[in-house]
């Protein structure tokens, strides 16, 4: 038997380690001793080494299953590179080479290899493996066996008779099970899916402190966008940008690539070719950052990632924290943020009723294949959906898929239509109980080009299917689950990094993390956004401060003035007095003192502190309720409708018991007689400045001249210089002029009674602005 000792020489003179990283040393002690395992270590922590390490020590060969075909090429060129005896059996290689590998494996010249799990469904490669003289069973990503794992896969199930069969071969296999994500309750299906006796269990390497986890609450799209955007500006590395959809990849990609960001777009909808470049421009810092779906990511071993983005939360913890995992992996400081918005919830449900059809939809499928009376048919999932009356077309996928399954129907594979890389043509990667888990996680096969052609292999009544509705109806009540403790996380007081932690049953840590979101709650990513930073126009000028359109400077957590201080007691007691009832929008409202309809209907007008802050913009006091808000001063509920109350720490500083710093944004420089100007203002002063005409920008912007003209004279308001000869002619101006001294004022109306109809109110509005600024400046 080897000591750890052994292995520890061995890890010097095959990999060039000194050492092992956390969790190793204790994993491949157990291994060296002859122990089955399960070891859950995430993304990025080593799991490889555990059994790759065991694999050049032990006598026979070491069998990895692995169901990512692109990794197991990577491992293995890394391991030959080393002058390691590693290779792979999968669906990429011909036949004859697979049985040429086998071969080679019967005569000792590889010590590991790598097989896709879907090879054993014959039973001739399995006859093949038990020829030879297996010293160690290991199953990467072994969440995929269980029925309770975020990426179930049914050929995974076969593998606990792969063990039994090795077992009967030679005496006992000694197994390896490793995931970088797995919750109790999954961990424990793994066991039982392998039929392991009493293995060792091994949880560490969650821990990492070199990453900075947050969740920034937003309520539009354009500040998620202005939110990534400064992360790129504020990290020197890569960045990753998970997005729920391919539409949402694309169009957050195009946003950011108008922005002038280096960006890539990756989904799983995408041609190999775009996929692969996109890829390689991340990889070789072409770009700075990659816009995907969780179909990026398997494998991708990129150390300078400095920050990992969230667009949509995901559906659950497990696939959040595996993604993050991707973020700093040379150990360096980087950042995760996920930009939370409730609403994104909808799109997880949607691909929970898809995934997971209800019985009535799986028998109005059926029915509506039985009731064309044909053996073969050629319908359209879209079609075949109009005929059961299903709004969801994902719904009917599934449905055929449980359908396939339970033997009613058999599918051909469309002509010209790839399968799944690693599955047979035409076979997506779900199976029983989580039909179409795939589609959110980019495992669903791309949408047919051609019709799929479906043979009725029976015509039993509909009420007699085989297809079992309980096992789907118990995977989606389990994917709700999952969803509603992300959601829970995203609105935790609690330090997030051990929040997490304790979700995957490491219980080894501090309470408070002290670098989080919530431990440390004036980090950069919760700073509220200026309104240049909401800008869509990438050209906004930030150099004069006295110009409106600047960006303001972000500050760290400051000693506030006395005026501040009492503008937020000011919200923290208009708060207490809505009593948790309202979201933030609605407390703004009141503080503004608002006439709104809703304000009125719900009495908000009755409370002493409505009108409090009526000197300020609606904009302006939002910005102050989310800084308290990262102040943990109020808090935010869970829920469709996020309500806002008052903290017990933002009870004693209403009380002036307690004194607190904010991250106020600071503009001192600016006057603050000057009125603010809004968004879509700024945005057409901007473009003007720019070169471009009023009927560019209006076209540009979708909007009328008349606003844009608007715009420009709010800006003239503002005391911004509009340069008027490129609006109004020198003839026009000269006729203005005339009327305004002939007349002695400046009223519009009697002015354009006394000019020609050529000449509008926006054009005597130009003049009368110039005129003001004039007098102002003399």
């Amino acid at each position: 038997m080897h000591s750890i000792a052994d292995a520890l020489t061995s890890l010097r003179e095959h990999f060039g380690f000194a050492d092992f990283r956390e969790g190793q040393r204790e994993v491949i002690a157990a291994i060296l001793e002859g122990k089955d395992a399960v070891v859950v270590m995430p993304t990025g922590s080593g799991k490889s080494l555990c059994y790759q390490l065991p694999a050049m020590m032990f006598g026979g060969a070491t069998v990895v299953v692995s169901p990512l075909i692109a990794l197991m090429k990577d491992q293995v060129d890394a391991l030959r590179a080393r002058d390691l005896p590693a290779t792979f059996i999968n669906s990429s290689i011909a036949e004859r080479e697979q049985w040429s590998r086998i071969d080679a494996l019967r005569r000792g010249q590889f010590k590991l290899v790598y097989v896709a799990p879907e090879r054993f469904r014959s039973s001739r490669f399995l006859e093949a493996i038990k020829s030879i003289s297996v010293s160690l069973f290991a199953v990467d990503e072994a969440h995929c066996i269980s029925t309770w794992g975020h990426d179930f896969r049914p050929d995974y199930l076969r593998l606990k008779g792969v063990v039994q069969a090795l077992n009967g071969a030679g005496g006992g296999v000694q197994t390896l099970a490793l995931t970088a994500t797995a919750t109790p309750y999954v961990r424990s299906d793994i066991i039982q899916q392998l039929g392991l006796a009493k293995p060792e269990t091994f949880i560490s390497g969650f821990d990492r402190p070199n990453l900075t986890i947050d969740v920034v609450h937003t309520e539009k799209e354009r500040e998620k966008v202005a939110r990534i955007k400064r992360l790129a500006k504020t990290h020197d590395g890569s960045g990753i940008i998970y997005a729920a959809t391919r539409k949402a990849v694309e169009q957050v990609a195009m946003q950011l690539q108008g922005q002038g960001l280096s960006v890539s777009a990756y989904h799983a909808g995408m041609g190999d070719s775009v996929r692969v470049k996109a890829q390689e421009d991340f990889m070789t810092g072409r770009t700075q950052m990659i816009v995907a779906t969780n179909a990026f990511g398997m494998g991708i071993d990129k150390p300078d990632i400095r920050f990992v983005a969230h667009y949509q939360m995901p559906g659950s913890i497990e696939a959040y924290y595996q993604e993050i995992g991707r973020a700093g992996r040379d150990g360096l400081p980087s950042s995760c943020v996920l930009l939370f918005n409730y609403a994104d919830k909808n799109t997880h449900d949607f691909f929970i009723e898809g995934s997971y059809p209800s019985a009535e939809i799986i028998r109005d499928v059926y029915h509506a294949l039985v009731s064309t009376g044909l053996k073969r048919i050629e319908l359209s999932a879209s079609e075949i959906a109009k005929r059961a009356g299903a709004r969801n077309e994902m719904a009917v996928q599934s449905a055929l898929y449980l359908l396939e399954r339970a033997g009613h129907i058999q599918r051909s594979a469309a002509p010209g239509t790839a399968g799944v890389a690693g599955s047979p043509a035409g076979q997506p990667r779900w199976g029983a109980g989580s039909p179409a888990a795939g589609a959110q996680k980019s495992t669903m096969l791309n949408p047919p080009r051609r019709t799929r052609a479906i043979v009725m292999l029976d015509s039993v009544p509909a009420t007699k299917l085989r297809v079992t509705p309980g096992d789907v109806e118990r995977r989606a009540a389990l994917e709700r689950r999952k969803l509603r403790e992300m959601i829970e996380f995203c609105y935790t007081e609690y330090c997030y990094r051990a929040h997490i932690l304790d979700y995957f049953g490491d219980r080894h840590h501090a309470r408070q993390c002290g670098t989080c979101g919530n431990c440390a709650p004036h980090t950069a990513a919760r700073t509220p956004l200026t309104s240049a930073e909401m800008l869509s126009d990438k050209r906004t000028p930030a150099r004069n401060r006295k110009d409106p359109t600047a960006t303001a400077t972000l500050s760290a957590p400051r000693a506030l003035t006395d005026d501040e201080n009492l503008r937020v007691r000011k919200i923290l007691a208009c708060a207490t007095r809505m009593k948790g009832r309202f979201g933030k929008n609605m407390l703004a409202a009141a503080l503004r003192g608002s006439a709104a309809r809703n304000v009125m209907q719900a009495h908000l007008n009755e409370l002493s502190t409505y009108g409090l802050l009526k000197d300020l913009r609606q904009d302006d006091i939002l910005l102050y309720i989310e800084t308290l808000c990262a102040a943990r001063c109020l808090r935010v509920s869970p829920g469709e409708y996020p309500t806002i109350s008052i903290t017990e720490f933002g009870d004693r500083v209403m009380r002036e018991q307690e004194r607190i710093e904010l991250a106020l944004t600071e503009n001192r420089e600016q006057d603050d007689e000057k009125p603010l100007l809004p968004n879509t203002a700024l945005q057409t002063y901007t473009l003007f400045r720019n070169g471009h005409s009023v009927e560019e920008i209006a076209r540009q912007r979708n909007l009328v001249t008349k606003t844009i003209e608007g715009h420009l004279i709010e800006c003239m308001a503002a005391g911004l210089t509009v340069d008027i000869s490129k609006l109004v002619s020198n003839s026009a101006r000269a006729q203005i002029e005339k009327a305004i001294a002939e007349h002695g004022t400046e009223k519009l109306k009697a002015i354009h009674e006394l000019l020609p109809e050529s000449i509008t109110y926006n054009m005597i509005r130009f003049v009368v602005a110039q005129n003001s600024l004039a007098k102002a400046a003399k």
